[in-house]
């Protein structure tokens, strides 16, 4: 039976995974005009936040290697209020900049999200093992959780809008300028709704952890986050006696292939895959592949791609394919739309359709079903891997690790690419009037 307590404090922590970073990329189409990078600006922070994942790599090595007894409880709690106390920091210092290699930059931007990424890439090596103390059930809405991380700062930056702009014609010199229309409220107070919803998930997890039991169905958890969910021992016996009825019996093909260390390898690598296309390749060149439609484009893409994995995450409760080859063809169909995505961030300045409302359609289309696919297929392969062997707390990290190696090695190559390469190019507004 599920306890609804759990599930609502478990999908509220969830949602404290990515909400910081996420609120940042909610911001990029006012935050393009106002910083120096321009459009290249989310592939440094692309960059930013997979330089971050050296907090996750210690993680890792200290839980792996060492005889080390981190304390997870503890260790999330105080994550979770230095990540609140980022959020502040966002709201007053985002716009500040400063000449360093002989460029101005957006120093504190830059600063400030790496300090949330520290917190955020470190979510998917301990967050998720952390989990394991509770029934497998607990995961979905853990992943949910995460979807909300997206469809929170998506609702409220639909609702603030963005700035726009109508090229105004000098009949003088025969030239055109852009005209700028601000959004409804600015990036600061855009912060200070996210630092709120940042400290309510610091207060969800403590209730989680220390509250008291009757409240939350959780297992017999040490300190360190360690423990076993009410009932797997008593499980594991009746599997053990199971096994000895039954030692004649043969296996069936489906348990085989279930318990099998290659289907276990194919869907790590999918879940790296996905991950690199989610986190490295699509928000390095999301700003070429829409802002030369329209900053609304842009806009659009940003948040109904954010809700786009925010529902996806819901999908699994209902449609948890299970089968290999079709995690392997779903994973496909995501690539192509990141294809399509990549192709016309090559043609801008002029991307195909540029003078019609379909081009701008049809790629918000491509980034929010590519953002939708992504994320449904981060949540089942992870929650596939989980019920393959439900008892292993080893398995859910491996989830996060491959995670974060696919990320950083999608950012790892966007990144030159994007701001060395120059293969992809911005556009002036109304150059072309």
């Amino acid at each position: 039976m599920v306890n609804l307590i759990t599930y609502v404090l478990v999908g509220i922590f969830g949602s404290s995974s990515w909400l910081s970073t996420n609120s940042v990329w909610m911001e990029l189409s006012l935050m393009v005009d106002a910083l120096p990078e321009g459009w290249s600006l989310p592939s440094y922070l692309t960059a930013i936040i997979q330089i971050a994942c050296i907090a996750p790599l210690i993680y890792s090595v200290l839980h792996k290697c060492t005889n080390f007894d981190i304390p997870k409880a503890t260790v999330i709690i105080s994550l979770l209020i230095f990540c609140t106390a980022c959020t502040l920091l966002m709201a007053f210092f985002w716009d500040i900049t400063g000449f360093v290699f002989g460029k101005t930059r957006s120093v504190m931007l830059i600063v400030i999200m790496f300090m949330m990424a520290l917190v955020n890439t470190t979510s998917d090596v301990l967050f998720l093992p952390y989990m394991a103390t509770f029934h497998p059930t607990y995961l979905t809405a853990y992943f949910v959780g995460m979807g909300f991380s997206a469809f929170i700062p998506s609702i409220f930056s639909l609702i603030q809008g963005t700035s726009n702009y109508d090229c105004v014609y000098n009949e003088t010199d025969g030239t055109a300028a852009a005209e700028y229309h601000p959004a409804r409220f600015g990036v600061r107070d855009f912060n200070f709704i996210m630092f709120g919803w940042m400290a309510i998930t610091v207060a969800a997890f403590a209730v989680l952890h220390w509250g008291p039991k009757k409240w939350t169905d959780r297992g017999v958890m040490s300190e360190s986050g360690e423990g076993v969910i009410d009932g797997i021992e008593k499980s594991n016996e009746e599997s053990e006696n199971h096994e000895c009825d039954t030692s004649g019996a043969q296996l069936t093909t489906e348990n085989i292939e279930r318990g099998s260390f290659v289907r276990y390898c194919i869907l790590l690598g999918c879940l790296a895959w996905i991950c690199a296309q989610m986190n490295g390749v699509v928000p390095s060149i999301s700003s070429y592949a829409t802002l030369s439609y329209t900053p609304l484009t842009y806009h659009l893409a940003l948040t109904l791609g954010n809700l786009a994995q925010a529902l996806a995450c819901f999908l699994p409760l209902w449609l948890k394919p299970k089968s290999t080859s079709i995690l392997v063809l779903l994973t496909a169909i995501a690539t192509a739309f990141v294809a399509y995505i990549f192709v016309i961030a090559l043609q801008s300045p002029t991307p195909m359709l540029a003078h019609s409302n379909w081009g701008g359609v049809l790629s918000v289309a491509a980034s929010v079903l590519s953002a939708g696919f992504q994320a449904y297929l981060r949540g089942v392969i992870t929650s596939v891997v989980r019920e393959d062997n439900p008892h292993s707390e080893s398995r859910l990290f491996f989830c996060g690790l491959f995670m974060q190696i696919g990320s950083f090695f999608g950012a790892c190559v966007m990144f030159p690419l994007v701001n060395y390469a120059n293969i992809f190019q911005s556009a002036i507004p109304c150059v072309n009037y």
